[in-house]
């Protein structure tokens, strides 16, 4: 099924786009002035990384930093980065792969691995074993154990992680007489966001909301009301027991019966218009919406404290943040299972330079590089540099996700590991869009994104 699966993804895929070959692996046989860095050395090893995030300024501020850093290092290499924003990266780099033009080092989350090694035959990826198999780097470095496919390594967690959590205006919830540290469950966060709303030019129409979610096209449609209010109940949007296998046709859950009582409190929360404003388009929006303080709250992780500090450094005296919330259902209260964000890279066997590349990633997990890491805004994923009371001291926020985690949250749920998802996560997004823009019956939207997901996994 899984071989069926890649080859129609393939086949399709390469019908659909026609890829230039002007990125990527191909690009790790460059040497400057024609000459081989593989022969004579008198040549640059030329390597492209490939990621989501450089789009966005502290990320491009900490790559930028770390390449130039590594190439006084090492100046016979030299790393080129491309990438596109969240929302087309993904499909991108899925006809990239199909057509063998992806970057030397592809930076990803660990749930994507299976789902783009099987893109082609035989993987796209370097099995990375012979590097990471007994040393060190299976232990020190956060999410490191979600990085395996059949028991082997195939990316390596050397850049930073992330969670969520609800980051608040401080004036604007004083203002309004909402106390954060009152915001324990949903409901709370529900009451508060209903609270914050408010006509602040008296001209009779909403301007202030009290939080900022996304209802459109975007895959935050979606993930948002998961991550927030499906997840805890449910368990899983795609599968039971936090996402967990078998992987088989009888065990999809998007339509149980706790999935479905959660889209219907997401719905009442969207149809509040003091609540959350109707039809915002994306995240960019809703993060300039709350820069701007048209929003009170809104859920993010800690590279929004890098990207508040690259808007405007004197919006941090007036960010606070808080834990998810917990969600009361059928009597009971469940811990927020957000999805651990950890940024995984990994090696394409396309490229020419594999040994190259697999050095500059070791060296990312170093404290020289970590220190740089961290102007993300994310937290670094080396263990010792993060947990050390100089990264708290330095970075009080951020160090407040290591809390979360330990105290706050339960086990983290991300999507299915297999190759399926991409075609699961598009039938849940077009399920989102039908409940949360077009206010369709839940249970019935759910009931046939079901059955599709289900003919998926057959």
């Amino acid at each position: 099924m899984m071989k069926r699966l890649t080859r129609k993804l393939a086949a399709g895929m390469a019908l659909m786009v026609a890829v230039p070959a002007v990125l990527a692996g191909c690009g790790g046989t460059d040497t400057e002035g024609g000459n081989s860095a593989d022969g004579n050395g008198s040549g640059k090893v030329k390597l492209t990384f490939e990621t989501s995030v450089y789009t966005e300024a502290p990320h491009k501020k900490a790559i930028d930093m770390l390449l130039q850093k590594y190439n006084e290092i090492n100046p016979n290499v030299e790393i080129t980065v491309h990438g596109t924003d969240y929302n087309n990266f993904f499909n991108k780099l899925t006809t990239e792969v199909v057509a063998g033009t992806q970057g030397d080092i592809v930076q990803l989350y660990p749930e994507n691995l299976a789902r783009y090694n099987a893109l082609v035959e035989g993987g796209a990826f370097v099995n990375l074993d012979e590097y990471i198999k007994g040393t060190d780097l299976e232990t020190k470095l956060v999410g490191q154990e979600l990085n395996k496919l059949d028991g082997s390594y195939y990316a390596i967690s050397s850049y930073a992680w992330g969670s969520t959590g609800i980051f608040y205006r401080k004036s604007l919830l004083e203002k309004a007489g909402v106390n954060p540290d009152d915001i324990r469950t949903l409901e709370d966060f529900k009451n508060a966001a209903a609270k914050l709303g408010a006509d602040t030019n008296g001209d009779g129409k909403l301007d202030q909301y009290g939080f900022a979610s996304v209802a459109s096209s975007h895959t935050f449609t979606s993930s948002e009301w998961y991550r927030l209010v499906a997840r805890p109940v449910s368990g899983g949007v795609y599968f039971p027991d936090g996402e967990s296998g078998p992987y088989d046709p009888d065990r999809i859950n998007v339509n149980s019966e706790a999935n479905v009582w959660a889209a219907e409190w997401w719905q009442d929360l969207l149809k509040d218009s003091n609540a959350t404003p109707a039809g915002t388009r994306d995240k960019k929006t809703t993060r300039e919406m709350f820069w701007n303080g048209a929003a009170a709250m809104i859920m993010d992780g800690p590279w929004f404290i890098g990207m508040t500090r690259e808007r405007d450094e004197k919006l941090m005296d007036d960010l606070g943040m808080i834990p998810q919330p917990v969600v009361e259902y059928n009597g009971q209260e469940y811990k927020p299972n957000p999805t651990m964000y950890p940024l995984v890279t990994m090696i394409s066997k396309k490229s020419k330079h594999q040994k190259e590349a697999w050095e500059f990633l070791e060296w990312m997990t170093t404290p020289e590089a970590q220190e740089i890491i961290q102007l993300s805004g994310m937290i670094p994923s080396n263990k010792e540099y993060s947990g050390s009371e100089a990264y708290s001291k330095e970075n009080p926020l951020a160090a407040k996700f290591l809390d979360y985690v330990e105290k706050d949250y339960g086990p983290a749920v991300m999507d299915p590991p297999i190759a399926e998802q991409g075609e699961l996560a598009q039938i849940m997004q077009n399920a989102a869009e039908k409940m949360f823009v077009s206010q369709a019956d839940a249970k019935e939207t759910l009931d046939e994104a079901a059955a599709k997901m289900k003919e998926v996994m057959k």
